[in-house]
C-alpha cells in the first residue's frame, strides 16, 4: 500500500524534481540574456555562479562540449510505454536517499504520455510525482521527448539512445553551458536488475555515443 508524503514534504520534493528538469531547458536561455546586459567580468560571476548551483543541486557537469548523440531513429513510445526500473545513472542529487526509483508510462493521446514516477524514501515512506511527456518531433526524431511535471516550470529534453522495448532503455540529456557541459543519464530495464552482460550493452551505448 502506498504511504502518501505529508504535503510539505511532498512539495518540496516535487520542487526539486521539477527545478531538476526545468533547469537543463531554462540556463542557457538566462546565460544569453545576461551576456547582453552584463560586462565579460559580470559575465564570468554570472557563469560561477551558475556552475556553482549545478554542482550543488542537480548533476554531473565538467568542461566540453556535449557529445554528438543520436536518439533512436525508429522510436516507437507505445512500445516504451509501461514500466521502468532504474538501475544506474548519473547521481542527482534531487534522487540522492531514494531506492526502489521506477517510471511507469501509459498513453494519454496520440504523441503524449502520461509519467508517474515513484521511489522509496530514505525512511522508507513511498513517494511519488505525476507528469507527462510529449514528442516535438514525431516524424524525424520521435526518440526526442520532453517531459513536465509542472507546466509553469516547463519540461527537460529526454532523449532515449536505445532499447529493445522488453529489457533495457538508456536515456541522456546533454546542456552546454559556456565552457561546460551539464549532462544526466539513466539506463533503465523492464526487471529490477540486469544481467552483467545486459549491464554492459546498455553501457556501451552511451560509449558509442561519445558519453563516458
Amino acid at each position: 500500500m502506498s504511504v502518501r508524503l505529508p504535503s510539505a514534504k511532498t512539495a518540496v520534493l516535487s520542487t526539486l524534481i521539477t527545478f531538476g528538469a526545468f533547469l537543463f531547458n531554462s540556463i542557457f536561455n538566462l546565460i544569453q540574456l545576461q551576456a547582453k546586459m552584463f560586462s565579460p567580468l559580470r559575465q564570468v560571476v554570472l557563469l560561477a555562479g551558475v556552475i556553482a548551483c549545478i554542482n550543488a543541486a542537480v548533476v554531473r557537469n565538467s568542461r566540453g562540449a556535449c557529445p554528438p548523440f543520436t536518439s533512436k531513429p525508429d522510436f516507437d513510445y507505445l512500445q516504451y510505454a509501461g514500466v521502468w526500473f532504474e538501475i544506474e545513472k548519473i547521481p542527482v542529487n534531487f534522487e540522492e536517499g531514494m531506492t526502489c526509483i521506477r517510471a511507469i508510462y501509459d498513453e494519454i493521446a496520440p504523441n503524449v504520455i502520461s509519467v508517474l514516477n515513484t521511489a522509496v524514501l530514505a525512511d522508507g515512506n513511498l513517494t511519488d510525482i505525476y507528469g507527462s511527456a510529449y514528442q516535438p518531433y514525431p516524424e524525424t526524431e520521435p526518440g526526442h521527448l520532453i517531459v513536465s511535471f509542472n507546466a509553469r516550470a516547463g519540461g527537460a529534453d529526454y532523449y532515449v539512445l536505445d532499447t529493445d522495448y522488453v529489457t533495457y532503455a538508456a536515456v541522456y540529456n546533454c546542456v552546454s553551458i559556456g565552457e561546460f557541459k551539464v549532462e544526466y543519464a539513466w539506463i533503465l530495464a523492464r526487471a529490477n536488475s540486469l544481467s552483467p552482460e545486459e549491464l554492459t550493452f546498455a553501457r556501451n551505448v552511451f560509449i558509442a555515443n561519445g558519453v563516458d
